[in-house]
């Protein structure tokens, strides 16, 4: 028999698949090069690395690297990369694990003594507006004000305006300039020398207070660490100079500008000798109290240290018209 021949079907063609979309490598590099930084930050915070002034000056704004870390950690999810999703989540928690004891209550039992209000200030070379510091103190019935780059200009302007009346003692040591402090209290103070041979005076005093226990008060100034790292070497040597809290003796508060942030490892290893940050028992140690526009966000370098004896009630952060500082007030209780 002869074969039947084959016989061929037309076939359609197959459409063509669409081409499988190819991942842009250059927003893969994008992505990345934003989330180096927080890497950095990570590095430099967790592993306490100040060794410059410029890591010094970067340490000062971890917080904003923290926000900034969830912002790329949401881009990164929208652009759908996972890794780098995963990767920059994890840096920014890492941060945001050190900065949430700074907004929680610490939660501890409030000493059961007498309540000290106190206020710092940094006059800012003695230009702060001199009305305000007044009011601040009326208002919030101060019983002991600290005082940084107190001029003789600004101590003469706060006498005439009658800051002797509401705060009638003082130890003052006041400078042209910004080196000059003082203490000035409703209570009789005493003076003594707990910080000596530093950039900007430091005075501190005795308050004599009507219950059981008196308080050691120290107006704190300490030398800006970003210029340079001769400046940044003082820096840490002058927060090295501030001493231990005695356990044995009266309990001590030190108040003003550290020039530091709670990311120093320089102003940690202070507290680790046995201090507390007041605002950040109360968790008010995230508001800012210093700003110096356009050369940086605002920070946190005014604190108010307490020796653990010592338990803090409430903090608060107040607008200082004419300084670059804000005005920081606590109330402090006191043991027995």
């Amino acid at each position: 028999m002869a074969e039947s021949p084959i016989l061929f079907r037309d076939y359609e063609p197959e459409e063509a698949l669409p081409p499988r979309k190819r991942r842009r490598r250059g927003v893969t590099v994008f992505l990345t090069l934003l989330v180096l930084p927080v890497l950095a930050m990570c590095v430099l915070r967790l592993g306490g690395i100040d060794g410059n002034w410029l890591t010094v000056a970067a340490l000062a704004a971890m917080p904003y690297f923290a926000g900034y870390g969830l912002v790329v950690t949401l881009l990164s999810l929208v652009l759908r990369r996972r890794l780098l999703t995963l990767v920059s989540l994890v840096l920014s928690l890492s941060l945001a694990v050190v900065l949430v004891p700074r907004i929680l209550p610490d939660g501890d039992p409030i000493p059961p003594g007498q309540r000290v209000r106190l206020l710092s200030a940094n006059l800012r070379l003695g230009q702060a507006d001199t009305a305000t510091v007044l009011r601040l103190v009326r208002d919030a019935r101060v019983d002991v004000l600290t005082l940084q780059e107190l001029t003789p200009a600004a101590l003469d302007a706060l006498d005439a305006a009658g800051i002797e009346q509401l705060l009638p003692y003082r130890v003052v040591r006041t400078s042209p300039g910004g080196a000059g402090g003082g203490i000035l209290a409703r209570v009789p103070l005493r003076q003594i020398v707990l910080i000596d041979d530093t950039s900007f005076e430091q005075p501190a005093a005795v308050l004599d207070l009507s219950g059981a226990v008196d308080l050691e008060v120290v107006a704190i100034h300490i030398a800006p660490p970003v210029t340079g790292d001769a400046q940044r070497k003082k820096w840490q040597h002058e927060l090295g100079l501030v001493p231990s809290p005695d356990s044995r003796g009266r309990p001590r508060v030190l108040a003003g500008d550290f020039n530091a942030t709670l990311d120093h490892r320089a102003l940690t290893s202070l507290i680790d000798k046995g201090y507390s940050d007041a605002a950040e028992l109360t968790g008010e140690a995230m508001r800012p109290t210093w700003s110096h526009a356009p050369f940086g966000p605002p920070v946190t370098i005014d604190h108010v240290l307490v020796d653990r004896r010592i338990g803090a009630t409430s903090a608060a952060v107040y607008d200082l018209p004419g300084s670059d500082h804000n005005a920081l007030f606590t109330e402090l209780a006191l043991p027995r």
